[in-house]
């Protein structure tokens, strides 16, 4: 069901396998960090800066993923070419701006970037949620 059909079985099992244990690790962070203040526990990173900390992480997560795939797939992500590019395509996505100047072409950097925005509206009404729970509790 992946749109992973320009590569061999062997690159395309190493890359969702890559892809899916880097996001289990960006996301693991983030449950600690949201875990951590729904608590208010007194930890270094476990205040508010610490769970907006954890959502840079995952921009920069995803960034390395588009700069990966379009050295691997050129063309997938037109206009994409360096890091800078990368963040800045990865911002554009998590903000839901879409300025349209980079965009995903192919269907695989699609799926990626689609993946990107489900995580990032998860993250967010998770995120606000133990917020307002919090702010309410006080």
């Amino acid at each position: 069901m992946l749109p992973l059909d320009e590569l061999d079985a062997v690159t395309a099992v190493g890359a969702v396998t890559v892809f899916a244990v880097g996001l289990l690790v960006v996301s693991g962070l983030i449950l600690l960090q949201v875990s951590r203040f729904r608590r208010g526990e007194r930890h270094v990173g476990s205040s508010v800066a610490g769970v907006v900390a954890s959502l840079y992480l995952a921009v920069l997560f995803f960034a390395a993923v588009y700069y990966g795939f379009a050295h691997h797939a050129p063309g997938s992500v037109p206009g994409l070419r360096t890091r800078t590019d990368a963040l800045y395509f990865s911002l554009t996505v998590t903000s839901t701006t879409g300025f349209g100047d980079i965009h995903a072409q192919s269907q695989a950097a699609r799926a990626i970037a689609s993946v990107q925005i489900a995580f990032t509206i998860g993250y967010l009404s998770w995120a606000l949620t133990v917020l307002r729970s919090r702010a309410t509790a006080r």
